[in-house]
């Protein structure tokens, strides 16, 4: 495959396949013709609005077919797309659109709005650079994802077409692609493991199967896969550990399970490899999406490798010193090759520090610093040991201790704060804050502290524990010593309210969902968090109510509302809600609804429009 841009990947999958199906949400079946007029159109549209290379446009939408034909239309006028997902608190949506600049911000309805806009007055060609604003280089940005960033804001990583081109040319031979596979859209727009899964379908001729918004977790994961006919799929090991135990060898279509985004342990590697060709892939969002991956892994019982570098990529082990290091020899990895970003937006200083210039490649190459810890076996294999500097990942997120402590120390009781992950309970890695109190302040509440980070921070970064300390425990040379900072006392637990009995049918539910997940008694006023909740439970507490009571729920409505009882009036409102849309959209009772009764004054019409229609967020 050629170094091209993304559309004109995206343009030689519709010319080899007009016909085949190309995105499959519930409703929607597009083929690779009718997907692309769509996206030919609002691409128009968009350049029409002044958008083109070098620009960025923002898209607030999430997982959805929408979402999709807006990346498609954004490259195809030339400019960069930054999702953003409209689910996380409005403080950080606000900071990375003021941190972005992006020349257009479209969200889902606006989105929905301009597709469905009439057609006749807007050309359905594909765009070239005789209408765009200047012609579209393969050095030009193709996206812009957020990161964590260690001073307390996100970073925004600058990717551009050639390093997309690099990574689309590699991918379906090791994942084995073919026209006609059915790969699935799990992953959130907002990280680039949905890239990985746009480009492992579309350019190759495969259907990107989109299910709908919200979390897709144990059962009802299992279920898509199998209902779906899923070929391909990227999972995080930390979602793959909720299939339920009898799914591997139920799927006759998964042909490739890829797994990544955190370290991925030998006991999934037993339970699923006998039964599937599991891939894992490595890669940070600076490389474009992967940078190693592993052959097809075999239940030994050892830790998986991370694997080889892909073909246009190069991986040195280096020391301190940036020597390299010998075979099994631990060392911080770098990564080198056309596939590497083009550094951080606006942040010139930091993009200095991660890419270097390459001492080991041709003039003008750059290598990237990833910060991460690996040895290199005797076969040429990598080994991922961890970090090397106090970046945290939890369940496949990629957390900047730093920000999250910046967070934290905003509250005036708090002086100082160190965040690590640790796994006091084998299996069951949480975020925790070890926090010092700031001169003559009371202690901070461990419920203030929450709600502070959960408006600046997204679900998977606010700390599941607390501990205020005298001071911090130091090594010899005086620096913070976080191995030796202690497991978070219980002395939550003499907060936890008196017990109260669910005193709903929604309450008694919810309870028992909560009780499933969480593995522990609760009462209708217990706080999640003191329950020992955190975001990855939270999704599966959203997943299984979603089911129970057929609402919408995420998991920052899990992690918002953090007792059963404020859970349970959310999901009532929801479904009184849904029971009057449906009520309105059957038509007039012809008992009730007399025309001219005066009640006629308020009913669905106006309450909605007094809340932007039906569609209002809740």
């Amino acid at each position: 495959m050629p170094a091209v841009t993304l559309p004109a990947l995206i343009e030689a999958a519709v010319d080899r396949w007009p016909a085949a199906p190309a995105l499959d949400a519930p409703g929607t079946l597009l083929t690779f013709a009718e997907a692309e007029e769509r996206a030919n159109r609002l691409a128009h549209r968009l350049i029409a609005r002044g958008a083109g290379p070098g620009d960025l446009v923002a898209l607030l939408l999430p997982r959805s077919t929408d979402m999709v034909l807006a990346q498609l239309a954004v490259a195809k006028a030339g400019a960069a797309f930054l999702p953003v997902d409209p689910a996380y608190p409005e403080e950080r949506t606000a900071l990375m659109l003021r941190d972005a600049a992006p020349a257009l911000t479209l969200d889902a309805k606006e989105v929905a709005g301009l597709l469905a806009a009439p057609a006749e007055d807007v050309p359905a060609h594909r765009p070239t650079d005789s209408n765009r604003t200047r012609p579209l280089d393969l050095d030009d940005p193709a996206y812009v994802i957020y990161t964590s960033g260690s001073t307390g804001r996100p970073k925004g990583v600058v990717v551009t077409h050639r390093g997309l081109a690099a990574f689309c040319a590699a991918e379906a031979a090791h994942y084995q692609v073919a026209p006609g596979d059915r790969a699935l859209a799990f992953a959130t727009p907002s990280f680039d493991a949905s890239v990985l899964e746009l480009c492992m379908s579309l350019p190759h001729g495969a259907r990107l199967v989109v299910p709908r918004p919200g979390p897709l977790l144990g059962a009802e994961l299992a279920d898509t896969l199998r209902a779906e006919r899923i070929t391909h799929t990227l999972l995080p090991p930390a979602a793959l550990a909720t299939l339920p135990p009898g799914t591997p060898g139920t799927l006759p279509d998964l042909k490739t399970l890829i797994v990544g985004a955190d370290a991925c342990g030998a006991e999934l590697v037993a339970r699923w490899a006998p039964h599937h060709r599991m891939v894992n892939s490595y890669g940070p969002t600076e490389a474009t999406v992967v940078a190693t991956w592993s052959a097809p892994l075999a239940a030994d019982g050892g830790a998986p490798p991370i694997g080889r570098p892909l073909p246009a990529t190069g991986a040195y082990v280096l020391d301190a010193r940036l020597r390299p290091v010998p075979d099994g020899v631990a060392g911080e990895l770098w990564l080198t090759g056309p596939a590497l970003a083009r550094g951080y937006l606006g942040r010139p200083g930091l993009t200095a520090s991660r890419f270097r210039a390459d001492p080991f490649g041709p003039p003008g190459t750059r290598m990237y610093r990833t910060g991460d810890l690996v040895r290199r076996d005797s076969g040429g294999e990598l080994h991922y040991l961890g970090r090397t500097d106090h970046q945290l990942k939890l369940r496949g997120h990629r957390i900047e201790a730093g920000e999250v402590e910046a967070t934290l120390v905003r509250h005036p009781g708090v002086l100082d704060a160190v965040v690590s992950v640790r796994e006091d309970e084998p299996g069951q890695p949480r975020l925790v804050a070890h926090l010092l109190r700031a001169p003559g302040a009371e202690p901070p509440a461990p419920a203030e502290l929450r709600a502070l980070a959960a408006r600046v921070l997204p679900g998977y970064m606010v700390p599941s524990a607390f501990a205020v300390l005298d001071r911090f425990p130091v090594t010899e040379n005086g620096k913070t010593d976080r191995a030796a900072l202690p497991a978070p006392a219980p002395v939550e637990e003499r907060t936890r309210p008196e017990y109260v009995a669910p005193r709903t049918p929604a309450e008694e539910a919810l309870a028992a969902i909560w009780e499933e997940t969480l593995q522990t008694a609760v009462g209708a006023e217990d706080d999640y968090f003191l329950l020992g909740g955190d975001s990855m439970r939270a999704l599966l507490i959203a997943s299984r109510a979603n089911d129970a009571f057929g609402v919408t729920l995420t998991p920052r409505d899990v992690l918002a509302s953090r007792t059963v009882a404020a859970l349970a009036e959310l999901v009532e409102e929801q479904v009184l809600s849904e029971l009057e849309e449906a009520a309105y959209d059957a038509g007039p009772d012809p008992v009730h609804d007399d025309p001219g009764t005066p009640g006629d004054a308020y009913g669905p019409d106006s309450e909605d429009a007094a809340y932007g229609g039906h569609d209002h967020e809740r």
